[in-house]
Formats: C-alpha cells, sequence, structure tokens
C-alpha cells in the first residue's frame, strides 16, 4: 500500500538554542553501547515499527557492516531505574554536523513524560561529538508529540517534503524480520 508522508527536517545551530527539559539527568540515565547490528536491529524495529519504520528491514549483512564501519555512529540506550526506556543513534557528518538518526521510546514507556528528557539526553550526546550543528527529521508517521518535543528542546523547521511512501503489509514486515534473522544467524552458521 501507498500512503503520503510529510517529512520535517529540524535543526539546532547551536548549544545555546537548546532547551533541556527539567531534571532530564537526574530522572533518566543513557549509556552508550556498541553497535552491533542484533541489538541494532532489535531496537530499530522494537521502536520504529509502530511508527512505520521500515528502512532497514531488509538491509543485507554488508549494509549494517558498512554503516557501522565509518566509526562515526553511536547508540545510546536510555534508562529508567533498570528498564530500557528507548535507544537513540547518532551520526557524526561534516562540518561539526550531527544527525540524531533514530530517537524513540519503546512503546510502553509513550506518554510517560520521558520523550523530552530522553531527547535532551540525545542533544546532549550530539553536541558532545563536538557538534555545531544538531539536526533530525520526524514525519507523518510519527507520534503527534514528536514535532512538539523537538520544537520544545529549541529546534527550528529548515525544511519539509512531501512523498509517496510505500508501507508493506502484515506478511512482507514478517518475513522481512524472518530475513534478517536468518541472514544474521547464518554468519554464525556458514563454514
Amino acid at each position: 500500500m501507498e500512503i503520503n508522508v510529510n517529512t520535517v527536517y529540524l535543526e539546532l545551530t547551536g548549544k545555546d538554542h537548546f532547551k533541556p527539559s527539567d531534571g532530564y539527568r537526574q530522572q533518566i540515565k543513557v549509556r552508550e553501547v556498541e553497535n552491533d547490528i542484533y541489538l541494532n536491529f532489535t531496537l530499530f524495529a522494537g521502536v520504529g515499527l509502530p511508527w512505520k519504520w521500515y528502512s532497514r528491514l531488509d538491509w543485507t549483512m554488508a549494509q549494517w557492516d558498512s554503516y557501522f564501519s565509518s566509526g562515526k555512529v553511536k547508540t545510546f540506550l536510555g534508562f529508567e531505574g533498570n528498564k530500557i526506556i528507548g535507544y537513540y543513534e547518532i551520526e557524526e557528518g561534516e562540518g561539526q554536523n550531527v544527525e540524531i538518526k533514530f530517537f524513540g521510546l519503546f512503546p510502553g514507556f509513550i506518554g510517560s513524560g520521558l520523550g523530552g528528557m530522553f531527547l535532551s539526553h540525545a542533544v546532549d550526546s550530539s553536541f558532545g561529538m563536538n557538534a555545531c550543528r544538531v539536526w533530525l527529521h520526524t514525519c507523518s508517521n510519527d507520534s503527534g508529540s514528536a514535532l512538539k518535543n523537538y520544537i520544545d528542546r529549541g529546534f527550528r523547521i529548515f525544511k519539509e517534503e512531501k512523498q509517496v511512501e510505500y508501507v508493506p503489509d502484515k506478511e512482507e514486515i514478517l518475513k522481512s524480520i524472518s530475513g534478517f534473522f536468518e541472514r544474521y544467524i547464518s554468519r554464525f552458521t556458514k563454514p
């Protein structure tokens, strides 16, 4: 099925524009983890499937390896107490630009008031990579509160796009997920 999608690109052009959520350092702890194909795929699917994140479901192992081989991608897990609430990936770009590639909470934590605090950590981590500019994008498939959260943290819209995207049906999604695990497991079972 094809659907119309509006994508909004936002940026923070300096740390002085950043408006962190109150108490984010006390409420949520963040830990950088080693990039791992299995972990990153699981995080991507667990956080993203409710919002129609399908872009990585059919990635080959070579695509995953290439993505991580640059050494410019970092993955972070967010915790409230001992519970993992979500994850984000940031990627260092050219000219002191850092992109928040993926950011989100697991479904059980959406609406809990943690999104702004977790995003504040993502912005901190991005500026911690010596960024002068942090950017990200969201779209009409995302949570209704996502755009407001970004703007509340100080992000400004710099571009919008409208496009038609293909949305796989349930059977295609299950086939893609199964295919990923087959490709991943075959790395360890081939002689």
